[in-house]
């Protein structure tokens, strides 16, 4: 049963909603066809792991400080809420300083997605439903993939069932550890998985 226990543990933090935005990042230099400067790739995968990896981490590690939050699990929904704006916030930065929508339209696109998945788990919190941000994460990174397969024509099939394979692995994590209940992660998923898709017309 413990190992049970650390199994789901690991799920949910390889499944975290940080690491998906870069991961996005990574299918869209390396695993399509493209003639940018490999000095430029490296530039804009920093600048997109400092706001949305290093810049969040360090907010909730200040906040846990400072007693905002009881944990960076942020359990009570009311503490989700001001680290969701901040994110947001982030995601601005990005998509008006980082990824311009005539240089890099396929990311920026991606970077939308995410910023209406992030304002529609913002909105749900306001009423105190606590929806899944793992399954928000992993479904919304799902969708980008397929989009690249469609829009490049590159087969990624195999890393597609991988993902969704993995959506149901670490939707079983939080339901295993009570962290959301089966309503919750479904939200989750169709927040992330469905402002992806309308987006799919921008740049596809």
């Amino acid at each position: 049963m413990r190992l049970i226990e650390k199994g789901y543990k690991l799920l949910s933090i390889l499944g975290h909603p940080l690491w998906m935005p870069i991961l996005g990042c990574l299918f869209y230099f390396y695993a399509i066809p493209n003639y940018l400067d490999q000095q430029i790739i490296t530039a804009k995968l920093m600048a997109v792991s400092i706001l949305t990896i290093f810049l969040p981490i360090v907010f909730l590690f200040i906040a846990k400080n400072l007693k905002l939050i009881e944990n960076y699990s942020l359990s009570d929904v009311k503490e989700r809420r001001f680290f969701i704006m901040f994110f947001i916030l982030l995601v601005l930065i990005l998509l008006n300083n980082i990824l311009g929508v005539y240089n890099y339209r396929t990311l920026f696109y991606f970077f939308s997605g995410i910023l209406f998945s992030s304002i529609i788990a913002l909105l749900f919190s306001m009423f105190r439903v606590k929806i899944s941000l793992h399954a928000l994460g992993i479904s919304g990174l799902t969708c980008f993939i397929i989009g690249l397969s469609l829009s490049f024509q590159e087969p990624m099939i195999f890393s597609i069932s991988l993902l969704i394979i993995f959506l149901g692995l670490v939707s079983s994590s939080r339901l295993y550890e009570r962290a959301h209940t089966l309503p919750e992660v479904i939200i989750g998923t169709l927040a992330g998985f469905l402002p992806q898709l309308y987006f799919f017309s921008y740049w596809i």
